[in-house]
């Protein structure tokens, strides 16, 4: 069985990985000289850096100009604070700077100056190559060991099995969020169990909702829409489907609404979907409101109605919602009314009468509630929220327990916000573990004999 021996070995080539493996390069290069020392990603698939492709739907929006923890969910905010406060957007900038990289900011978000991932992924790549980075993909992990002083890492490429010995050892494994693993029966967090580390409950996040009323959403499939959604709970799992009372408003979300014909998406949605998926897990029932008119107050809406009602008297639904409502809206807040577009107003002289029925349905298009019944698949999500437990590690994310064993990206219990949120916290935390597990390194004696 053919051996090598390392300063720091790094399990997972995503995007934290890559940062980690730069970080830890430069540095072993500052404390050693231009010779440096020995870094080696494994990654299971059959190339580096796959999920980072397709961020920001190809563009890789990779940071944002307001970092903050309130971005984020995880189950040690301290900690998160002090990663992002070592590591601010500033930083981030900086890091692929130095890379040869030029940026652009848009509404916030910093993108490559091309606007494709592919660039964040050639510079990473370049950078690995310059330092002498050992890249070996395909990788089965098999078995992780520690001793007194050195990692040993068991896995199979291409047929063989081979053995790694290393100073330091870090856990950038990812998740299964998104569907990039090739090997789709590998558990990225197989390396942290053989190690015992905690693992909290996993949960798709920024994915689309799946809601209850099929036969309105069959209707308003493909339906784009600028709303203000609320998120409701009821946690009495057993009460009647469809009553909506005694619910616990939890949060909202402005941005645009994508309508499905299983549910709602969009980046709205995303938002929410993490906290949904873990509540329903735990036998809540999830409501939403939609207000596909978020920017008109009620007042402001009643006194348009009673303008278009003196107008224009015994016009009918459909003529008088024509400048409001996108038809399919309006087609189901009627509907949900039991009210019909070719309907003609009552033209009565003061015009109560109609003025009851616009407002019925102002009150549906602003109020518009559905039940989230489920989120998609795991392969569906952009990010997982969940893994492992952040308070199990230190300021150097290095673990508690096991002295020299770090851990960073998406298979730490963080997920954030769109926005570029999650690939900041991938940089940061990278270059976090990959310049810590340096300083924990003695310098490398002569490597073990195969």
């Amino acid at each position: 069985m053919a051996e090598k021996c390392y300063d720091v070995m790094i399990v997972g080539g995503g995007a934290s990985g890559m940062a980690a493996a730069v970080t830890a390069l430069e540095e072993l290069q500052k404390s050693r000289g231009k010779a440096g020392g020995k870094v080696l990603i494994l990654e299971s698939n059959d190339r580096i850096g796959k999920k980072l492709l397709a961020t920001g739907n190809g563009k890789c929006n990779f940071t944002h100009e307001n970092i903050d923890v309130s971005c984020y969910h995880t189950d040690d905010p301290g900690l998160l604070q002090s990663i992002l406060s070592d590591f601010p957007t500033k930083a981030a900038l900086q890091f692929f700077e130095k890379s040869g990289m030029l940026s652009r900011e848009k509404k916030g978000g910093f993108y490559p100056v091309t606007e494709t991932a592919t660039t964040v992924l050639s510079v990473l790549l370049y950078r690995l190559l310059e330092l002498g980075c050992e890249i070996v993909c395909g990788v089965s992990i098999k078995q992780i060991e520690k001793n007194e002083h050195m990692f040993q890492v068991q896995y199979h490429e291409s047929g063989e099995e081979r053995l790694a010995h290393g100073n330091s050892l870090i856990l950038a494994t990812g998740s299964k969020a998104g569907g990039f693993l090739q090997n789709k029966n590998e558990d990225p967090l197989k390396p942290a169990k053989l190690l015992g580390l905690h693992i909290s409950p996993l949960y798709p996040s920024l994915t689309k909702c799946i809601c209850l009323e099929e036969q309105y959403y069959r209707q308003l499939s493909g339906v784009r829409a600028q709303v203000l959604l609320k998120l409701y709970e009821k946690a009495d799992s057993s009460l009647q489907k469809n009553k909506h009372g005694n619910l616990k408003f939890i949060r909202e979300e402005a941005g645009e609404l994508q309508l499905t014909k299983e549910g709602i998406s969009g980046i709205a949605v995303f938002q929410l979907s993490g906290e949904i998926a873990q509540k329903l897990a735990e036998k809540r029932r999830m409501f939403v409101e939609v207000n596909f008119l978020p920017e008109f107050a009620e007042r402001s809406l009643n006194e348009w109605a009673k303008r278009r009602i003196s107008m224009f008297p015994g016009i009918t639904l459909e003529e008088f919602f024509a400048g409001a409502l996108h038809k399919k809206i309006l087609a189901v807040c009627l509907q949900a009314e039991g009210l019909k577009g070719g309907m003609e107003l009552p033209a009565d002289s003061a015009g109560n009468k109609a003025l009851e029925i616009i407002t019925a349905v102002l009150r549906r298009a602003t109020h518009f509630m559905t039940e989230v019944t489920g989120v998609s698949d795991m392969k569906q999500a952009q990010v997982c929220r969940g893994g492992l437990y952040l308070s199990q590690f230190n300021e150097k994310l290095e673990c508690k327990a096991t002295p020299k064993l770090f851990a960073c990206g998406e298979v730490l219990n963080v997920d954030g916000i769109c926005g570029g949120y999650n690939l900041h916290f991938a940089w940061a935390s990278g270059v976090i573990a990959g310049r810590e597990a340096v300083k924990a390194c003695t310098p490398l004696q002569s490597s073990p004999r195969p």
